[in-house]
């Protein structure tokens, strides 16, 4: 039995769970759980072992490169003791530019992100699609129905461990640090994921992602690149920053009990202000192109939902000596709390590090 034979083999228990639980879902539901599920199945038949697509001689030279550079971080995330198993042994070419598209969309006075629940996932603020148009499609009647809406295309997902996740051509040509940060990142969220808290998964990866990274780069002696990575990442915070902030001014505005024509008018100009700041930082700062297309609640959400607490987990790795695995059992013991207490626990490091918590 070949390589692949047995993955699929070992997914096919995993996708009868998840046929299961569609059967009790909604017509409606049915039909968004049905699009998740054909697009994952033909996800994983595209997959081949990274050893064969590296001898295999009409593999491009830079696929080759970075398929070589991910068997050394898969090594490098195992020795830091994040869960690696069979993720990324596989590489699968999907012929298009992203994997996925997600929906975002937030009321027109708040900054909250509207939260979806579904089977394995549990409930987080965007819903996915393997089509572009459905995607698209969703985002128009969110619209229709007075939502900012915020559609992105992404790169890449983890299944939480359910399946054995590939790398995709849709990340591959990413500078090496980009690329190895992104497996840090999605290697993170088989370590720890709490069902229900988006801000909380995706601020820990965030901040595995750039520990990680950051003794990777290190370990391989790339000091140039450690040194570009800083400086990327100064002025990447820097525009998180301004972005967190002006979302806390948001969230202000949308309580002061000014009528929905004067909170509409102030909004624009907050907007409006956002993007003078953002000019104001100078040239080579990330969000170029983010910062030019529409501004909206759902748009502000997705960077908040990435970082918010990245401030807390960043002072709880420093109580942890730097060492990654008492970060990630004390990461665990977190997870364990109800999220009343997990936030507080969490708005207490924030508060040590002279940042406040996200709304």
């Amino acid at each position: 039995m070949s390589d692949q034979t047995r993955r699929m083999t070992r997914a096919i228990p995993r996708v009868f769970v998840v046929l299961a639980l569609l059967a009790a879902s909604s017509c409606s539901s049915v039909a968004y759980y049905g699009q998740a599920v054909s697009g994952q199945l033909s996800l994983l038949m595209k997959r081949r072992p990274i050893a064969d697509v590296i001898s295999d001689p009409a593999t491009p030279p830079e696929v080759r490169d970075k398929l070589r550079l991910t068997l050394d971080a898969r090594r490098f995330a195992s020795e830091l003791g994040l869960p690696v198993g069979d993720s990324y042994a596989t590489y699968a070419d999907l012929g298009r530019t992203f994997v996925v598209w997600n929906v975002f969309a937030a009321p027109e006075f708040s900054v909250r992100l509207e939260s979806h629940c579904f089977p394995v996932a549990g409930c987080v603020t965007y819903r996915g699609y393997f089509s572009e148009a459905a995607a698209r499609q969703a985002a128009d009647d969110a619209r229709r129905e007075g939502f900012d809406v915020y559609l992105g295309g992404v790169a890449a997902y983890s299944t939480l461990g359910w399946f054995d996740d590939p790398v995709l051509n849709t990340f591959i040509a990413r500078s090496d640090a980009r690329f190895a940060g992104l497996l840090f990142h999605e290697l993170a969220h088989k370590a720890v994921y709490v069902k229900g808290d988006t801000t909380f998964n995706e601020s820990f990866a965030t901040t595995v992602e750039r520990a990680a990274l950051a003794r990777w780069l290190s370990a391989r002696g790339d000091e140039t690149g450690y040194e570009r990575y800083l400086a990327a990442e100064a002025r990447r915070q820097a525009v998180v920053r301004l972005i967190i902030g002006v979302r806390e001014e948001l969230d202000a505005l949308y309580q002061s009990g000014l009528s929905a024509e004067d909170m509409r008018f102030a909004k624009q100009r907050v907007f409006d202000d956002l993007r003078t700041r953002y000019v104001a930082l100078g040239e080579g700062h990330p969000y170029s192109v983010w910062m030019a297309g529409e501004l909206n609640n759902a748009k502000l959400g997705t960077v908040a939902e990435y970082h918010g607490w990245v401030p807390a987990f960043t002072v709880l790795l420093a109580d942890a000596g730097g060492e990654m695995g008492t970060f990630l059992e004390r990461v665990e013991a977190l997870a364990r709390l109800d999220k009343a207490a997990r936030n507080d626990r969490l708005s207490a490091l924030s508060s040590r590090a002279a940042v406040p918590p996200p709304s």
